[in-house]
């Protein structure tokens, strides 16, 4: 497993610990936006958290296929229009924000890596839309059994 969410000590480089964050249904929407996109992220490309990220054309298209079936488990809510966004509209959004943020790994010296693009691309959809999981679980009858049969 990546060492986002199993580290010596527990925790990643800036202090969390992924593991006991990114529980299912327990978690901050953020902390289970970015765990989700950089689990579905690293199974398409291989990518590590730590690998550069680069801004070019072939990383955005992969990047856009890679991540679009994660942002359709979320609804997007815009407070602004009062309407619910296309998860494809958000994510189009989201990464024009992050091709065109200039602060993007200031702290170390050249490109961005994998996870702070994840983290910048979960924060901003967060902090854009009202942004909610959208719950799966199939309703249950009296003894516990799926509702259909």
């Amino acid at each position: 497993m990546s060492s986002l969410f199993k580290t010596a000590g527990g925790a990643t480089a800036k202090g969390r610990d992924w593991a006991s964050e990114a529980e299912r249904r327990s978690a901050p929407v953020v902390i289970r936006l970015q765990a989700g996109l950089f689990l579905r992220y690293r199974a398409a490309t291989g990518a590590r958290e730590t690998d550069s990220f680069q801004r070019d054309a072939k990383t955005w298209a992969l990047f856009e296929h890679a991540v679009l079936p994660e942002l359709e488990r979320f609804t997007f809510f815009d407070k602004e229009r009062e309407t619910f966004v296309d998860p494809g509209a958000a994510l189009g959004e989201g990464m024009f924000h992050l091709w065109t943020v200039t602060d993007l790994g200031l702290d170390q010296e050249g490109p961005p890596n994998t996870l702070n693009a994840i983290e910048e691309l979960a924060q901003f959809l967060c902090a854009v839309y009202q942004t909610k999981p959208i719950d799966d679980r199939q309703p249950r009858n009296w003894f516990g059994l799926g509702a259909k049969r």
